[in-house]
């Protein structure tokens, strides 16, 4: 049986009859690029071999402005008449029955040594005064082989918090396992190849589709597993029932270089011969071939590291937090006592303020007030003060705005309280910059803040802030951690110098460098070599303290502890699980027991929680919500006055007054949190619908005037009144069509659309040969691999003038870059698969969230997170261009059902009696308490008052507030694209050669709520146009032909035209 060379035949069982012609017909499935099958071996009934197998797709093409558009064509008969075409792709039995047998295991051992902690540490302090590990707690029972179970999660709290983000941990790594699964590859080419040098390992190179978009997910030295295929010695798979059609070894392979670019691995293949390949025939002298072409079955087995730092660490806030638990339980006590003291002794008693063990409820509560801050964390303010002019420094960037002074000047002032600091920093508006800010002025400008620890989610964003910091700082003060296992060759040429190699090997400095550096830059997995080396803040502390006290026997005891980590800086904050947080955390948390720090630890955190959350493989999990964006939602953050929620009311005030404080709101809290609003990215068209739907109306588009209208004379631009905006949207009607996988080529399946990718090369085509741009600066994107893998193969051809400078990717690959032009293709043209696609989180087309994901109420494998990361996707794909956005997509898809609506409007009514209830004691909270009389967030109730009298500590939130969302997003969720459609309607930014196209209707025929803050402002520049108009007529003032004023009185004119808008004086 040839089962790895034959492609599978088409099934006769199931008639298709045309009803038109009354003649059978068979599904053939199209595919965009054309399929060349492998020879069938053997011969026809006549003796003639038989031909290959070709099938080339004819590619739909738009039609020409004012023809008439071809019939819509539906392709569900064909490929959903009872199957489900989300179904993986087949594959053979007799290959995957290979996998499911047991062979010889040959294991490839890792290149890079993994470090010994224990003896990088033992050379260097007393591991006997370590403090003891904590040990871990078991987790939920959930079942191992069904990843989908729905087993209800606890609620987020301090009592139950390693076993609500361990047992959402094991989840995760069985949806891992699952989808990892689904990447295997069977039957598959690979180049193997001997080295001369015995001394070195065969390597083993092979194409994995989906690379490039990290579908899978590998990095150098994971483990990737080969089952080799068996051929007889004419080239032929072994059919004979003597042989077994595989060699029975199971190599272990590492991988060794990762070239994306080309989706290709190299993997590293230890205890591979010539003949346990069995690529050597009887009759060949050595020396033999060094190359060979082999078929293998191929796994990607989940790399347990990338997980295992998240599980270690858990012990530790489980520890900080059960500790925070049992002194506010005693203080509690410690107050009933006094009471009866004083009543007994008439009033003559003299409380006692230390805890037991003499512990400082600073150190104590530290984590507790990080993870679940309350108002009591947070300092008051009773007077306005300037800030421009109360904190003098000299600033090392100069060009911050009004508002990244205020969150750098707060972060250095220390007097918002002992909770995180949150950059909310929307597309464009400098939150990176603001952070390389704060670490710089900490450093060099604050006493006793002597070393600080920056990190990021992923190791190029890391390399951003190294590569930053290092235009201000040496290579004695500051420090790039690298992993063993990273590639140095990933890693920018100019921050090598700031890392620190043995033997071509990332590793740890010897401990006296490590603890001079100023700035430690890592990611946040990475961190976790401080951790496991026993560095952190706690274990630094008590090592010293203890010798000292050993050395120093008759000395007092220090009343304030000096701790070598002062301040965490994690950029993009937004894009990492909170598990992955909690390691840099962890660092610099301060020692459980021992005096008040000399310097609290700081921790600011930067982010964007409407932009693309973590990435899981569960579709919908608590995972996707970041520490950040939960801390985001705490009534401290979201309840507060300056809340960008809560001021979007506002926007009639102009930028600069927007976000100060009015002397009427005094006394009020300090603000733990800045919200950064000033957009130096995009033109203001292009900007104003992603403010209106994600940023409540407040963004600010402060982009340089010249760049943003560089495309101003492209004719493809429409308008009103003679006002043409960078923002073009085209209501697509090509169908969309699924791509047929096969076990011998790179397609794996996926949703396409040939009409719209043919769309999209046209207008990039059109734009570059405008000679306004570039090829570098368009970018092309769209939610499904196989329509990015189509447009690349398009736009690279003769042709489209082999336009190779032209970005082409899934959105997912642009977060965190700008490129001039974007054209966003939508791609899904079908409405019956859109509830699928919002199911697995696929496509930028966001539903209602009913189920949504929270602390409280979450059920892994509910629907509702999926939902939220496309809404989130698509936010990053409006918000990437600078000076062009173009939309292709489908209207009737894009349009909500009115049942949806309808339903919306339920899920609103309902949602209202949870708003109303908020930050209220309501009957509701009694339902969240467990048997000890305890809240959700861990705290005693009847301890609330007691923590206010002695000033100490906290105070009860609203049960589950940071899930609980906002009235006014629930209002835009599902209608994000009818809105868009709408804006584009009503300012005429609809491509003329849409058959569909609708009239764009006046701009004062929507309400005013439905309009962005853009498009008032513009409506207000037109009514000043106007009365300047009639002004100048009724003064004699000569008016041209079209109703503008003459060229000498352009002074008075809008500047709106540009795309500008000039604040009045306002008193």
């Amino acid at each position: 049986m040839s089962f790895f060379t034959v492609p599978p035949k088409q099934s006769k069982a199931l008639r298709i009859v045309n009803p038109e012609t009354g003649t059978e017909e068979r599904p053939v499935p199209t595919t965009p690029t054309n399929i060349v099958g492998h020879g069938v071996k053997g011969k026809s009934k006549h003796g003639a071999p038989k031909p290959k197998a070709k099938l080339a797709q004819v590619p739909w093409v738009p039609p020409p402005p004012g023809s008439t558009p071809p019939p819509a064509f539906d392709a569900d008969e064909h490929y959903a008449r009872g199957f489900d075409v989300y179904a993986p792709s087949f594959v053979p039995a007799a290959l995957k029955q290979i996998n499911e047998h047991p062979g010889t295991a040959i294991d490839t051992f890792p290149k890079t040594s993994i470090i010994d902690y224990f003896q990088y540490i033992s050379g260097l302090l007393p591991t006997s005064l370590l403090p003891a590990l904590p040990p871990c707690r078991p987790t939920l029972s959930f079942a191992d082989n069904n990843p989908s179970a729905e087993s209800p999660c606890p609620f987020l709290s301090p009592q139950c918090y390693e076993k609500y983000f361990r047992s959402l941990i094991e989840v995760e790594l069985g949806y891992q396992r699952k989808e990892n699964a689904s990447y295997s590859l069977y039957g598959h080419t690979g180049i193997l190849m001997f080295k001369s040098d015995p001394n070195e390992e065969p390597t083993v190179t092979i194409t994995v589709p989906g690379l490039r978009e990290n579908t899978p997910n590998v990095e150098v030295d994971d483990e990737v597993q080969l089952r080799q295929l068996r051929f007889d010695y004419g080239g032929h798979s072994e059919s004979s029932s003597s042989f077994f059609p595989w060699t029975g070894y199971i190599y272990n392979a590492r991988v060794s270089a990762v070239v994306r670019a080309t989706e290709t691995l190299v993997l590293r293949v230890g205890g591979i011969t010539h003949h346990t390949a069995q690529v050597v025939t009887p009759t060949m002298i050595p020396p033999w071939p060094t190359q060979f072409v082999v078929k293998f079955n191929i796994q990607f087995v989940v790399p347990m590291a990338r997980y295992t730092p998240m599980m270690d660490v858990l012990p530790h806030i489980t520890e900080s937090l059960d500790l925070a638990e049992q002194v506010l339980r005693n203080d509690f006590d410690a107050l009933d006592s006094f009471i009866d003291e004083v009543t007994r002794n008439n009033g003559s008693a003299r409380p006692n303020n230390k805890t037991d063990g003499g512990l400082s409820t600073t150190n104590v509560y530290w984590k507790q007030s990080m993870l679940f801050p309350t108002e009591a964390d947070c300092n008051s303010q009773t007077n306005i003060v300037n800030w421009l002019e109360h904190y003098n420094s000299s600033r090392f960037d100069e060009s911050l705005n009004y508002e990244q002074r205020i969150a750098v000047d707060s972060v250095l002032c220390q007097n918002y309280g002992t909770m995180p600091y949150l950059i909310s920093g929307p597309p464009g508006t400098g939150k990176t910059k603001t952070m390389i800010e704060i670490a710089l002025q900490l450093v060099r400008n604050v006493p006793g803040c002597s070393h600080i620890l920056v990190c990021a989610p992923s190791e190029p964003a890391a390399d951003t802030l190294a590569d930053r910091l290092s235009k201000s700082m040496n290579r004695n003060d500051l420090f790039r951690l690298n992993r063993p296992t990273r590639d140095p060759r990933e890693v920018l040429s100019n921050l090598l110098s700031y890392c620190y190699m043995q033997k071509d090997v990332f590793a740890l400095p010897p401990f006296a460098q490590l603890m001079s550096y100023r700035i430690i830059v890592t990611s946040c997995r990475d961190a976790s070599m401080l951790m496991y080396a026993r560095l952190t803040n706690s274990d630094l502390y008590t090592v010293s303290s203890t010798l000292h006290s050993q050395i120093h026997p008759t000395s007092s005891p220090p009343t304030k502890s000096r701790l070598h980590w002062s301040a965490l800086l994690i950029d993009e904050a937004a894009q990492a699980m909170e598990p992955e947080a909690l390691i840099p955390l962890h660092v610099v948390s301060p020692p459980l027991k021992g005096p008040p720090p000399l310097f609290t630890p700081l921790v600011i955190m930067a982010g964007d929680e409407q932009q693309l959350n973590p990435r899981t493989s569960c579709p919908c999990t608590p995972l996707q919500q970041s520490l950040f964006a939960r801390l985001f939602k705490r009534p401290v953050y979201s309840a507060h006055p300056l809340a960008r929620r809560l001021r979007h009311k506002d926007g009639a005030q102009p930028p600069k007054q927007q976000y100060q404080l009015h002397p009427d709101l005094l006394p009020i809290l300090r603000p733990p949190f800045t919200n950064l609003i000033r957009n130096y990215r995009s033109h203001p068209a292009i900007l104003a619908m992603p403010s209106k739907l994600f940023y409540f109306d407040t963004l600010v588009a402060e982009a340089d005037e010249q760049e943003r209208n560089r495309l101003e004379e492209w004719a493809g631009w429409r308008g009103r009144n003679g006002r043409k905006w960078p923002i073009l949207y085209h209501d697509n009607r090509s169908p969309d069509d699924l791509e047929a996988p096969s076990l011998s080529s790179v397609t794996t399946g996926g949703w396409f659309n040939v009409g719209e990718a043919h769309l999209a090369c046209q207008y990039a085509q059109s734009l570059f040969r405008s000679g306004l741009v570039k090829q570098g600066e368009i970018c092309i994107m769209s939610p499904f691999k196989a329509q990015v893998r189509l447009i690349r193969s398009l736009i690279r051809s003769e042709m489209y003038g082999m336009m190779w400078e032209v970005n082409v990717g899934p959105t997912e690959a642009f977060q965190g870059l700008e490129h001039g032009v974007v054209i966003l293709c939508v791609t899904r043209s079908r409405k019956r698969f859109v509830e699928r696609d919002r199911a697995l989180g696929w496509g930028v087309l966001p539903g209602r969230l009913y189920g949504r994901v929270s602390g409280g109420t979450a059920r892994i494998g509910g629907n509702g997170a999926a939902g939220g990361g496309i809404r989130n996707k698509l936010n990053v794909a409006l918000t990437r261009a600078k000076f062009g956005l173009i939309i292709l997509g489908s209207r009737e898809v894009m349009m909500p059902d009115k049942e949806e609506d309808q339903k919306g409007e339920d899920s609103d009514d309902d949602d209202d009696d949870d708003d109303s209830s908020e930050g209220q004691d309501s009957g509701s909270q009694e339902e969240h308490k467990d048997a000890d009389g305890q809240d959700n967030d861990g705290r005693h109730t009847s301890t609330k008052k007691t923590k206010q009298q002695k000033g100490k500590h906290k105070e009860t939130p609203t049960p589950c507030p940071e899930t609980a969302g906002t009235k006014g997003e629930e209002e835009e969720e599902g209608t994000e694209w009818a809105r868009i459609v709408a804006f584009c309607d009503r300012n005429g930014c609809i491509a003329e050669s849409n058959p569909a196209a609708a009239p764009a209707p006046a701009l004062g025929r929507s309400e005013s709520g439905d309009l962005t803050k853009w498009e008032m402002e513009m409506e207000m520049d037109m009514l000043h146009a106007d009365t300047c108009r009639g002004h100048l007529s009724t003064s004699g003032v000569g008016v041209a032909a079209h109703g503008s004023p003459r060229p000498s009185t352009s002074a008075s004119t809008s500047s709106a035209s540009a795309g500008t808008v000039e604040w009045p004086d306002w008193e």
